[in-house]
Order: C-alpha cells, then sequence, then structure tokens
C-alpha cells in the first residue's frame, strides 16, 4: 500500500534542487571516467617513450653493462653489475699454527 503527500512548495524547490545537484554530481563523476580512461590509455605510451630516453642516454654515456637506470635530480643513476671477484692468494701451510717457509 502506498500514500502520497503533497509537498510544500519550498519543499518541492529543495528537492529540485537536490535532484539538479545529484544529476551535476554524476556528470562530474562520467566526465572523470572519461579523463580516467584517457590517461590509462595514453600511460603505456608516455612509459615507452621514457625507456626510449633513457636508453639513448644510457648510449650517449656509453654505459656497457648495466642492471637498471633511473633519473634523479638530474642524475642519471646506473645500477652496474659488481665486478668479478679475483681469488686472494693462498695462504702458505702452517703446521701447529707455525708458518712453513718454503726451502732455498
Amino acid at each position: 500500500m502506498q500514500k502520497a503527500f503533497s509537498l510544500q512548495p519550498n519543499e518541492v524547490n529543495q528537492a529540485t534542487a537536490l535532484d539538479e545537484e545529484r544529476k551535476s554530481v554524476l556528470a562530474q563523476i562520467g566526465a572523470l571516467t572519461l579523463d580516467m580512461e584517457t590517461a590509462r590509455a595514453a600511460l603505456p605510451v608516455v612509459e615507452q617513450k621514457r625507456r626510449e630516453f633513457l636508453a639513448g642516454l644510457v648510449k650517449q654515456y656509453q654505459v656497457g653493462d648495466y642492471r637498471s637506470v633511473r633519473l634523479e635530480s638530474g642524475n642519471l643513476i646506473c645500477d652496474l653489475p659488481d665486478p668479478p671477484q679475483t681469488m686472494p692468494p693462498q695462504p702458505l701451510p702452517r703446521v701447529n699454527g707455525m708458518e712453513v717457509l718454503p726451502k732455498e
């Protein structure tokens, strides 16, 4: 069962204003959604341009092997692999904690 009540003119005005405000907010949401979709579509293009720019800088500065590269405070930061480790010289054999001198 439903029952209808007639609104006062000031209540009708308030209801109309609220409906208009709601429509305006929904329109803003729609516009922002379109802007967000446009931005999402543009992001891969911008990321590719950035990768190409960094690759050009790496080539320009003749960086050979690197693990990663980034821009920071106007500097090109390249993470380089660690240099190969050389074997330390082998100590002379010891007997009972004493160094054995080679015979001459």
